[in-house]
């Protein structure tokens, strides 16, 4: 009997591991058509309310990555409002400590060394990488307001609203059913494989770069896991792509 009870007890939480991850795929496929959404009717909302901004390209551009980006934290929103229960303690802020700011900062700087330390990699061994399609924008049209507005975009916008749904939904719905390690080493790979749609080169390229954007998101999900804050991962998100987004520019321009 207790063989019998042990053998159901194992087939039931191995049914709830796998609901789970196709739960979050479903969450995932969510996001992304509400991000679509929300950005065509975002510029279309513009282009009525402001005609002027039709003739810019670079209010646009920052525009349009603004709404689509404003589009994961709707879809959270919406979603977290209809079943509270998917995280029964929400998403999980609280007032920024000491501790917090140490984390952020050794978090940005570990980011740095290991973007710094991959990339080495891949030029020591000639391995391609590709492009992201909105650094390729933006040095297209390099401008100083272009990149001034990404980086304020990184810190208001992305960071937020990814992390939000990464770490806040994603991360956090997987920690019922997972280890810290399994939530985090998920959660990071559905991360990097989303933005997939973003990059532009050869398959090699892209593998090389997704590689990279999930070593980046592992340190997120840690900081996540250990100071159970999401200002603290919002914070390392925003600011590790505003500084990204600074250098570009100052590559770029001069």
């Amino acid at each position: 009997m207790a063989t019998d009870s042990t053998f159901e007890e194992d087939v039931i939480h191995l049914w709830r591991t796998l609901r789970s991850v196709v739960l979050v795929l479903v969450f995932i496929f969510g996001a992304i058509i509400t991000s679509l959404i929300v950005g065509y009717v975002g510029i279309v909302v513009l282009d009525q309310a402001f005609p002027v901004a039709q003739r810019s390209e670079t209010a646009r551009f920052l525009a349009s990555a603004a709404f689509s980006e404003l589009g994961y934290a709707i879809f959270v929103g919406g979603l977290l409002s209809w079943k509270a229960d998917l995280l029964p303690a929400g998403l999980r802020f609280r007032r920024p400590t000491r501790r917090d700011a140490r984390w952020i900062l050794g978090s940005i700087l570990v980011m740095i060394v290991t973007e710094y330390v991959l990339t080495s990699l891949f030029t020591f061994f000639n391995a391609p990488t590709a492009q992201n399609a909105t650094a390729i924008e933006a040095t297209k049209h390099a401008s100083l307001p272009m990149f001034g507005g990404l980086i304020v975009v990184s810190l208001l916008i992305t960071g937020p609203c990814e992390e939000i749904l990464f770490r806040g939904l994603i991360q956090g719905y997987l920690r019922r059913y997972f280890s810290a390690i399994g939530a985090i080493l998920l959660a990071s790979l559905f991360f990097a494989s989303v933005h997939l749609f973003a990059l532009q080169g050869s398959l090699s390229g892209i593998r090389n770069v997704l590689l990279s954007l999930f070593a980046l998101s592992l340190i997120l999900g840690f900081a996540y896991e250990r100071t159970d804050s999401l200002f603290v991962p919002i914070l390392i998100h925003g600011s590790y792509n505003a500084i990204l987004f600074a250098n570009l520019g100052l590559t770029s321009l001069y």
